[in-house]
């Protein structure tokens, strides 16, 4: 199944996608963000040209563990339950602490420049493979 990561931000927001099969996600592109309408509508969009029949969206959980949501988390959660009103895909969410700066520190172990690779988009690919790993540990690799 081709599954649709999605790093959700005010201003960009990443998308990745990956397969049950595999257990891998690839980077795609990055959106530019836009009022909630426009951004669900280039989500749901990609996840038309990609065969999606799912969609995971990372959620930015506090790194202190409080039960007490932060303002992105609010966002987030606001733009998964109108993505939930809009289609009929599965929607779930992953947790996604840190992400854009593993990515980040990903790349830059690889020898990459700072500037030469799509943050966003590597970071929903991130969430997704987190997301294909926890729910499809059977996936086969070979």
């Amino acid at each position: 199944m081709i599954v649709l990561g999605v790093d959700y931000g005010t201003k960009r927001i990443g998308l990745a996608t990956g397969d049950t099969e595999t257990g891998m996600a690839f980077p795609l592109r990055t959106l530019t963000g836009g009022d909630l309408g426009e951004s669900i509508a280039g989500v749901l969009a990609t996840a038309r040209t990609e065969s999606a029949e799912r969609i995971v969206v990372g959620v930015p959980r506090r790194l202190d563990g409080g039960a007490v949501p932060g303002d992105m988390e609010q966002l987030v959660s606001r733009f998964v339950e109108a993505l939930r009103a809009a289609t009929t895909l599965t929607i779930d969410t992953e947790d996604e602490r840190l992400s854009s700066a593993l990515a980040d520190r990903l790349h830059q172990e690889a020898g990459g420049k700072k500037n030469t690779y799509d943050r966003d988009a590597m970071a929903a690919a991130m969430i997704l493979e987190s997301y294909l790993t926890r729910l499809f540990p059977h996936a086969n690799l070979s």
